[in-house]
């Protein structure tokens, strides 16, 4: 119980509490509040959304969806120094409210979700070190890269240890990543751990979502074992995935890599959806209000690179081309961890609606105006929780090209699922050099939006 032993909800003034529920439940939920913001995105406007964003009313309680925003946009204009700037602040915030003060929880109680200072959800929280690693990457900062994922690893662990059977529990896309990042460090035997966790995670997450293992990760699974001496385990990884190391070295020495990075579409919409209920000890009627996420439409199903040589000394090069593979399915994850939450949601919201019907009743014992006040604010205030980072991506997809080092003209192409080509877009020139990985990424939201380096 929240309250302390014995405390009577008469010890809340009835008037004092009404007020506080009225100024409260008047106001719009996030995702309604977001819609200049959304407007300018989907209009392939960042600097506008930018903008919108600075000018959105926003309260010290959600500061974090603030930040992450910010964050966000702020990649998509290739602005990644100060998009890790804001990251940054996002982690102080988890850090510092992960511990929810005794006020917060009677507020939350008392009136809503929404009244607790908002530290994301625990996909948006490995989020945080999956773009801030993103970031370094594109700024050619390994280290940097390697302490995100090395932060990522412990919050993957703390999540397996507090729910084993979360949706969350095995990331693959953060092992995948942490992968490339030590391979890409030369640091060959955690890369071959975090290769084999993803591998794992896939799996999980192919009973989930039906997302396949990426065949990226399978020739690399092939590739690090060898190097690693682990031979047996290459064997047996060539016989499952009918792959063999031979063909997969064919034609790539002295040859640079380029890593492709595609953010598909716009995170799933968080809504609310009030249902009525009989409190049983009462026999009233109560109102709870729930949230639940909303898919937006993804029309792109992939993207094809094209790599081209304008250096003369690599003129007989030809064009070269590669797709990519879908390997985080954000909306599915950011849907089936709410879906894990909603017991405890549902159980909070009931105790909060059964609180309140109590209140009023006590109110009217006393004056039955004050009475219908607290019950209309209880009313009023009694909204779901809608706060989520809608500035993520519905998908992360990637590709992984081989090339000869070199400048390179580079260009993409979207196709829909009929493989009809919806967009092309010159991404100008890219310089692949030898010793390390280089790194491109793209977004699309509907019209779309560009980083590169």
């Amino acid at each position: 119980m929240l309250m302390r032993e014995g405390q009577s909800l008469r010890t809340i003034p009835a008037i004092a509490m009404a007020g506080i529920f009225l100024v409260l439940g008047g106001c719009a939920t996030y995702s309604q509040s977001f819609r200049a913001v959304e407007r300018n995105l989907l209009k392939n406007d960042p600097t506008g959304a930018l903008q919108a964003l600075e000018k959105q009313p926003r309260s010290s309680r959600d500061q974090f969806l603030y930040v992450c925003n910010k964050a966000m946009l702020l990649r998509m204009l290739g602005k990644f120094k100060q998009s890790n700037e804001e990251i940054k602040k996002a982690k102080a915030i988890v850090q510092k409210y992960s511990a929810i003060s005794v006020s917060e929880q009677t507020s939350s109680f008392i009136i809503n979700d929404a009244t607790r200072t908002y530290i994301g959800s625990p996909v948006e929280q490995i989020m945080l070190n999956v773009y801030a690693a993103l970031n370094y990457l594109q700024m050619n900062d390994l280290n940097g890269a390697r302490v995100e994922i090395l932060q990522e690893d412990i919050r993957l662990r703390a999540l397996m240890q507090d729910d084993p059977d979360s949706p969350l529990s095995v990331d693959p896309f953060a092992r995948y990543l942490s992968g490339i990042i030590y391979e890409d460090l030369g640091e060959w035997s955690d890369a071959m751990i975090a290769y084999r966790k993803a591998y794992q995670a896939y799996q999980k997450h192919a009973a989930l979502y039906g997302i396949a293992i990426p065949q990226q990760l399978k020739r690399s699974l092939i590739r690090m074992a060898d190097k690693v001496g682990l031979y047996n385990e290459r064997r047996k990884y060539e016989q499952e995935f009918d792959l063999h190391l031979a063909n997969l070295q064919k034609g790539i020495q002295n040859t640079s890599e380029l890593v492709f990075i595609f953010n598909n579409g716009l995170a799933p919409i968080k809504r609310e959806s009030s249902v009525q209920v009989i409190e049983p000890k009462s026999g009233h009627m109560i109102r709870i209000s729930l949230p639940y996420y909303e898919k937006r439409n993804t029309p792109v199903a992939y993207a094809r690179l094209y790599l081209q040589s304008v250096r003369p000394h690599l003129k007989n090069v030809p064009k070269l081309v590669t797709k990519t593979e879908k390997v985080e399915d954000i909306s599915s994850l950011e849907i089936e961890t709410l879906k894990s939450q909603m017991a405890a949601i549902t159980a909070r919201a009931l105790a909060r609606a059964v609180a309140k019907d109590k209140l009023s009743d006590e109110a009217s014992q006393r004056n039955g105006l004050a009475g219908l006040i607290v019950n209309i604010a209880g009313v009023l205030t009694e909204r779901a929780d809608t706060r989520s980072w809608l500035t993520l991506p519905a998908q992360i997809q990637c590709a992984r090209l081989k090339a000869p080092a070199g400048l390179y003209s580079a260009h993409v192409e979207l196709l829909d699922h009929n493989n009809n080509i919806v967009l092309r877009r010159n991404l100008g020139k890219i310089k692949l050099t030898t010793g390390h990985n280089d790194y491109l990424s793209f977004r699309w939201t509907s019209i779309e939006a560009t980083t590169r380096n």
